[in-house]
């Protein structure tokens, strides 16, 4: 739908690895002078992909489940690292308490088997949620939620069913420009309705993030400010994020008198409302960004657009709205054949795609950077950028005990990855020594076993564990009398492995040995270089220790 301010405005005014064990909490160390290890380099070790950056792209299910290879394609061609996707509530339950998640398993573990993020929407209304049945069904922006407390029971559940069905869904959004849903715009319908969403899925996933939405910016999240503190509380909010829409429709101009690409003032005016509010360390996400111009015009303002938003540090998602045309839309990437805009056309599983050429190759040859992190959460946040990634909780209490000494570098972003040992999809994140692990139901902070992972792909332990040849069969005899020997792995640890062993925790964060002590080439500097491999049975990272060059 066209973004018209006047419209939501005047609405506004009316109404005003194999085994994994828990991390041990362990004191504080002193900095350790030992050599640093070389990186493990399998090169299938550490994922790679689109979701090193933040640059994304609104979507449709209407259109995504009718040419869904065929947009994975062109995604990865823009190097798009977000879809922001609805998901929508009539569709999940069409009546109470029966689900049907054929469509969004569909699209959601196809989007993140690929590699994207996902921002999910939740948005709609199911026609017996509504006290207006026969218009609801007609259009789902006139539905109106019924009072009743058997409604948002039903909202809670299918919070929960989300966030345990697709945990891999990191941010979700509850709704799509409230302001312009007629019987869903009063904040004080609006706003319970984001209470029971928000607190039913933080009990799911205290983890995963929720996004208000908003068109209008500072007057409504305002609002929400003043509704939450009456009915909730001093400082009671329910969201972790707020989605705006920062489109301009020539409202704005540059100092040079030319149209803004962005509402500046308001995304800038809405940033300081919520420091006001005690917000600052929550993010801004742009889920919806265009503009109804010329291709070459559109080439412009998106390079303008992204310059600018890299400055602002609070903002840590921008999405396009939209790759193709449709019959109310045409600011967006891609026409079809035949024209569908301004047509009553459908959208079918043989439209045409078409790029509109500059904008479609300005988005896709971006420099996409990834987006910085809050400067504010500092506390809460570590930023490299050596690797352009960084570390947040619930890594990064764990990762502090350890630091760069231990873990390394961190070598991608947050994500979700199947355990191939119990099938499940866990938070993880990979650093140059390690692979954390995240298990909500115990609040624990588990490790990979990367370790064994090396040893396995090299073929000296089988798919067990189990040594099967080279440097992992037990050791004949101990030739050190000073060594520490293991009876669980045949292995020792002696002589310079022995004292960085000990002095970087032992048992309880290095771990056992896996191996005897071997030669090999240094992969980083060509240099001849003994080694011992240890895998962790608390702390599970792969430590390959240098001790010094072999003449």
């Amino acid at each position: 739908m066209k973004k018209r301010l006047n419209y939501w405005l005047a609405g506004i005014l009316f109404i005003l690895s194999i085994g994994l064990s828990p991390l041990t909490v362990l004191a504080d160390a002193p900095p350790l002078s030992v050599p640093s290890a070389p990186t493990l380099n399998p090169q299938n070790l550490f994922p790679t992909g689109a979701r090193s950056h933040h640059y994304g792209i609104a979507a449709h299910p209407w259109w995504l489940k009718l040419q869904l290879d065929n947009f994975i394609k062109y995604y990865k061609d823009l190097q798009v690292g977000i879809v922001r996707l609805p998901v929508e509530w009539k569709t999940l339950e069409p009546s109470p308490g029966n689900y049907d998640f054929s469509l969004n398993d569909r699209l959601l573990n196809r989007l993140n088997d690929e590699g994207f993020q996902i921002i999910a929407e939740f948005v709609t209304v199911p026609p017996w949620a509504a006290s207006n049945y026969d218009e609801c069904v007609k259009a789902d922006i006139q539905c109106r939620f019924k009072t009743s407390q058997d409604v948002k029971d039903h909202l809670g559940s299918m919070a929960v069913a989300l966030a345990k069905r697709y945990p891999f869904v990191r941010m979700w959004e509850f709704w799509n420009e409230p302001e312009q849903w007629p019987n869903i715009r009063d904040i004080a319908v609006y706003g319970p309705l984001l209470h029971t969403f928000y607190t039913a899925i933080k009990q799911a996933d205290p983890l995963v993030m929720v996004a208000v939405s908003t068109l209008a910016g500072p007057p409504y999240i305002e609002w929400l400010y003043e509704y939450f503190g009456i009915t909730y509380g001093p400082n009671s909010k329910a969201w972790d994020a707020v989605s705006y829409h920062p489109y301009t429709d020539q409202q704005q101009f540059e100092p040079d008198g030319s149209p803004s690409p962005l509402y500046k003032i308001r995304l800038e005016a809405l940033r300081q409302l919520m420091i006001d509010r005690s917000d600052g360390d929550k993010p801004i996400w742009i889920t919806e960004i265009g503009w109804d111009y010329k291709p070459q015009i559109q080439a412009a303002y998106l390079k303008s657009a992204f310059e600018w938003l890299n400055q602002r540090p609070y903002v840590t998602v921008v999405a396009v709205h939209l790759l193709n045309d449709w019959y109310e839309e045409s600011y967006v990437l891609m026409t079809t054949v035949p024209n569908l805009y301004h047509t009553f056309l459908d959208f079918t599983a043989d439209t045409l795609l078409v790029p509109k050429q500059p904008f479609y190759d300005a988005y896709k040859y971006y420099p996409k950077r990834k987006l910085p992190t809050l400067a504010d959460a500092a506390v809460d946040t570590k930023i490299f950028p050596d690797t352009l990634h960084s570390v947040q909780q619930p890594f990064l209490a764990a990762w502090q005990r350890g630091g760069l000494v231990l873990f390394g570098l961190p070598k991608t972003s947050q994500f979700y990855e199947k355990n191939q040992a119990d099938g499940h999809y866990y938070l993880v994140q990979y650093f140059e020594r390690v692979r954390m692990e995240y298990h909500p139901e115990s609040g624990d902070v588990q490790f990979g076993l990367l370790g064994n992972q090396v040893l396995t792909e090299r073929g000296w332990l089988d798919d067990n564990g189990f040594a099967k040849n080279g440097p992992t069969l037990p050791e004949a005899s101990l030739s050190d009398l000073k060594a520490v020997y293991f009876q669980e792995t045949s292995h020792s640890i002696a002589g310079q492995f022995l004292t960085a062993w000990q002095a970087q925790g032992g048992l309880k964060i290095v771990g056992l040995p896996k191996t005897t002590v071997f030669n090999e080439l240094n992969p980083t500097t060509a240099r001849p270089t003994r080694y011992n491999i240890l895998s962790g049975r608390e702390w599970s990272c792969t430590r390959r220790q240098t001790v010094s060059p072999l003449s």
